[in-house]
């Protein structure tokens, strides 16, 4: 994929309401893969972010936002928040095993003092 063909969507969940800022981040993920031309599965788009940005309200700290960048082939999705532990695959745990599963790859980093936990999907 050339960089030219990259576009970048961010959402900020609202500060009032997290939890129902969840669903406006699903609408904003499949918003995001239609206007991105992703040709893969849409469905696991909004999945990834719903069980990321459910991360974040439930066990995150400060305001999260979901950042995607991509297009036709690729997307990559970023979910920050304040919280500094990294989440891990746990036996009981469906949400990270569920992006582990629809992700080509995902991971834990950090950017300006933030944690991002992301994962990419192609098509």
């Amino acid at each position: 994929m050339t960089t030219s063909s990259l576009s970048e969507a961010v959402f900020s969940l609202p500060e009032e309401d997290h939890r129902g800022g969840v669903a406006l981040a699903r609408a904003f993920a499949r918003r995001t893969a239609m206007n991105f031309g992703f040709r893969g599965n849409h469905d696991d788009v909004v999945l990834v972010v719903n069980e990321l940005t459910t991360n974040a309200v439930c066990h995150g700290g400060g305001q999260p936002f979901v950042r995607i960048v991509g297009g036709e082939n690729r997307v990559l999705v970023e979910v920050t928040d304040d919280e500094a532990a990294h989440p891990e695959l746990r036996s009981g745990g469906w949400g990270l095993q569920l992006v582990a599963r629809l992700a080509e790859a995902w991971g834990v980093t950090e950017r300006a003092g933030q944690k991002v936990v992301w994962c990419e999907l192609t098509a």
